[in-house]
């Protein structure tokens, strides 16, 4: 059966056929002399084995009788080559070849250009051919990772399934690779990367007995600095990927090396090195159509031939599937007969093959380097922006997920509710599915998008439900359970989804207005302790709202008792002083927006070029400016921008009492490859950013001293990015955005972009919700916190 599947409304293709005879002979002859062709064509013109298979080739051809007619004839003549031929394997290699293990494999990917529907049936038509290869070729070892996919296939394909199991009983089929399906590795939050493990061993193992051992992320764009403690928390031996090869700049110059992590962690890594023999590149790949120039290209390719011997290799097609072929298979056996000049090769399962390695790495740590935080692929930037929707959606689910899980154990120890371990389980899933290293990073068809937005769709509705099912168990009637699911004790105003007044705990509610014209009520409460709840009366007669004094407000400014924020008239902030020290903390104007050309050369979602600052634009045809709120728990101001077709709110609120300037954001947005920042030049001496990642931070570079400084211009973050010297800084929450430059003192936000392929609508008209907000707090250590759409349910 052929099956043919398409994202376009047109013809794409249509379907011949013919019969034609297979001759297994003539087949046999044929590869007994191509794969050792393939390794001569890659011998240096002087190499005597060159000469050799050459002479022998044609020594072979010439005996072959190809006179029609006579088909005996033709048979005794393909014996009497096959003959000729055997003296290639027959002879002794003069020189001391390496060894390769090799092991079939196909990569899918689990959306892309084609829905996750699509992908079922890739996954089965990809195993379908495994199995069939195997029954035909019994030396083949076969290895798949994805537990999202063999779930599937078990659902829509049984017998296909059970057919993976007797393999792999029989020894042929690997189950190997942690993940639950390979996702985002900058993105992802570190507890989602923990349940991504935890998910996919716990699969591996009530399916196939399996306790898997390999972090395998092959085609993940770049790695964050703490995955080794990840790792070694999880009993994982060894980091596989080949990613880091499509740098654009530098060269990682190890790919068999100990990664430390941010905890000072370290993990074994290996980098696959499979190239063409005769690629002047120094990209690799995972998915080859495997000949014996691929295994020449893994030997050349590798950098620490002085240590190590035996390397490993993937093959078969893949990102959609397929794997290995009939001619693969019948290239590997020549490679494992053995051809002079040519590395051997034998075929075996990724995991003892690392095993090996990684065992040499321990015995003698001395004779390999060790690489110290994050893996920046410098390739594939926009990925931490496009699509910012599906960024959006991924940090209401994860921090959702959090909130959920600490309400359910509240519940069970205080209430003694039962745990909702499957209904968490299954948001859970929702949630990883999204994390896709081609969907979350936003680089996809819109079909793919549309899906997704019918998960969070779900997943929020259905959250929704289950938070509020726990909370009636943790609150009584009349009263408000307002949560904290962070570690430390938080007071401060909570904000109520309400366009009415109410109070809660006597305090009366201050309405307020979000950028995106929703109204709601906000109102201060005292520390909740971390990891903890509180229930507060709730009244819907609202008691007089009193402040804490020091709040003003006029169109051009905000002030409390710590800060002063000013405005110019094209509603750029332009003044911010920390009260307490008189302390300027802008070095030019701020809250800059500004709009980029941004045509990537290659891979339009997927990057951003660092010739993108050629063509700048600024976004300052300020429309109107007003006062939004005036307290007494915050003042705010809103200011309206046009650029171009598209339009852009802000409102810019300050707290009584607070050090934060707040910028919540929405955006109409009708152009096409342009990338949206927002400019903050700081007032103070630092030579380094600082950004939060999972479990943790890592510091950066703000100068451009050399090719790897200037090549990450552009990284990414979680929750916070900052600037400082000793004793005073600037911190800019955020509660969607993962984009960010610093270069000298000023930080640059990355708001948006908007890509025209895989998906010619990304990011644009009402991208308001994805926006959200931005908090800039001041101190000692002063923050700017964006808000790009945030509201507290109580």
């Amino acid at each position: 059966m052929i099956e043919a599947g398409t994202i376009e409304d047109r013809r794409q293709l249509g379907f011949g056929g013919r019969l034609l005879v297979h001759d297994l002979e003539a087949e046999a002859l044929y590869y007994d002399l191509r794969a050792p062709l393939d390794v001569a064509k890659h011998l240096d013109v002087n190499d005597h084995r060159r000469d050799f298979i050459l002479k022998t080739v044609y020594q072979a051809i010439s005996v072959v009788d190809f006179r029609p007619g006579n088909p005996r004839r033709f048979a005794d003549s393909l014996a009497a080559a096959s003959a000729v031929a055997a003296r290639i394997y027959e002879a002794a290699d003069t020189e001391i070849a390496p060894h390769i293990t090799v092991t079939g494999h196909t990569h899918i990917d689990v959306a892309w250009l084609w829905r996750i529907r699509e992908t079922r049936q890739k996954m089965a038509r990809s195993m379908a051919t495994a199995l069939h290869l195997m029954a035909e070729y019994p030396e083949y070892h076969f290895m798949y990772n994805q537990g999202l996919l063999l779930d599937y296939l078990e659902e829509d394909y049984p017998i296909l399934f059970e057919g993976i199991r007797q393999q792999q009983q029989a020894g042929n089929f690997e189950i190997e690779g942690a993940l639950w399906l390979e996702p985002d590795a900058n993105i992802t939050s570190g507890e989602s990367l923990v349940r991504h493990v935890l998910r996919g061993v716990r699969y591996h193992l009530e399916k196939f007995g399996v306790r898997p051992r390999v972090l395998w992320l092959p085609d993940t764009f770049g790695y964050s600095a703490a995955i080794p403690q990840i790792m070694k928390l999880a009993g994982l031996s060894v980091f596989v990927t080949h990613k880091m090869s499509w740098s654009d700049t530098n060269r990682m110059p190890n790919e068999v090396f100990f990664w430390q992590g941010i905890d000072g962690t370290q993990a074994p890594t290996y980098f696959l090195t499979t190239q063409p023999a005769d690629s002047t590149s120094i990209g690799t790949t995972y998915c080859p159509d495997l000949k014996a120039s691929h295994v020449m290209g893994t030997w050349r390719r590798y950098a620490q031939k002085e240590t190590n011997d035996e390397l490993f290799l993937v093959y078969g097609f893949g990102d959609g599937g397929g794997g290995p072929t009939r001619e693969m298979l019948e290239h590997i056996r020549r490679m494992e007969r053995g051809i002079p000049g040519c590395p051997r090769v034998s075929q075996g399962f990724m995991g003892p093959a690392l095993d090996r390695i990684v065992k040499r790495m321990h015995e003698t740590p001395g004779d390999y380097p060790v690489w110290v935080g994050e893996l920046y692929l410098e390739f594939h930037r926009g990925t931490f922006t496009s699509v910012a929707k599906v960024k959006r959606n991924n940090r209401r689910a994860e921090a959702m997920l959090r909130e959920l899980e600490m309400l359910a154990s509240l519940a069970w120890f205080s209430a003694d509710v039962d745990y909702p371990a499957a209904e968490l389980a299954a948001l859970w899933d929702i949630a990883l599915l999204n994390q896709f290293h081609d969907i979350l990073p936003g680089s996809s068809i819109g079909l793919v998008y549309d899906d997704s937005d019918n998960d969070y769709a779900g997943f929020f509705g259905r959250a929704e439900a289950l938070r509020r099912s726990l909370a009636t168990h943790l609150a009584g009637e009349g009263e408000a359970l307002i949560v904290n699911p962070f570690a430390q004790a938080v007071a401060g105003l909570v904000e109520v989804c309400s366009d009415k007044p109410l109070s809660l705990a006597g305090r009366g509610s201050q309405a307020v207005i979000s950028a995106d014209g929703t109204r709601s009520q906000i109102v201060p409460v005292e520390p909740v302790p971390g990891l903890g709840a509180a229930q507060i009366e709730i009244g819907t007669a609202a008691e007089q709202a009193v402040g804490f004094g020091g709040l003003s407000v006029a169109s051009d400014s905000l002030e409390n008792e710590y800060l002063r924020a000013g405005f110019d008239a094209c509603g750029r902030l332009v003044v911010l002083i920390d009260k307490e020290t008189g302390r300027e903390c802008l070095s030019g104007v701020a809250n800059r927006l500004q709009a980029f050309r941004d045509l990537p050369e290659q891979f339009d979602a997927w990057d951003i070029d660092r010739t993108f600052e050629d063509q700048v634009f600024e976004i300052d045809g300020l429309v109107s400016v007003e006062i939004a709120e005036t307290g007494p728990y915050r003042a705010a101001l809103r200011f309206e921008w046009t650029y171009e077709t598209s339009r852009i709110v802000q409102v810019v609120s300050l707290a009584a009492g607070s050090r934060v300037l707040e910028f919540d954001t929405f955006i109409d947005w009708h152009e096409k490859n342009t990338l949206v920042k927002a400019a903050f030049p700081l007032a103070m001496r630092t030579t380094q950013s600082d950004a939060e990642i999972q479990f943790g931070h890592v510091s950066r570079p703000t100068h451009a001293n050399t090719s790897w400084d200037q090549a990450r211009f552009e990284s990414p973050m979680h929750r916070w990015a900052s600037l400082a010297e000793p004793g005073f800084g600037v911190a800019f929450l955020n509660d969607c955005k993962y984009g960010y430059d610093a270069r000298d003192t000023t930080l640059r936000l990355t708001l948006l972009r908007s890509p025209t392929y895989p998906w010619p609508e990304a990011d644009q008209g009402n991208t308001g919700s994805a926006m959200g907000s931005c908090r800039i707090a001041v101190s000692k250590v002063l923050l700017f916190r964006w808000r790009l759409k945030h509201s507290t349910i109580p």
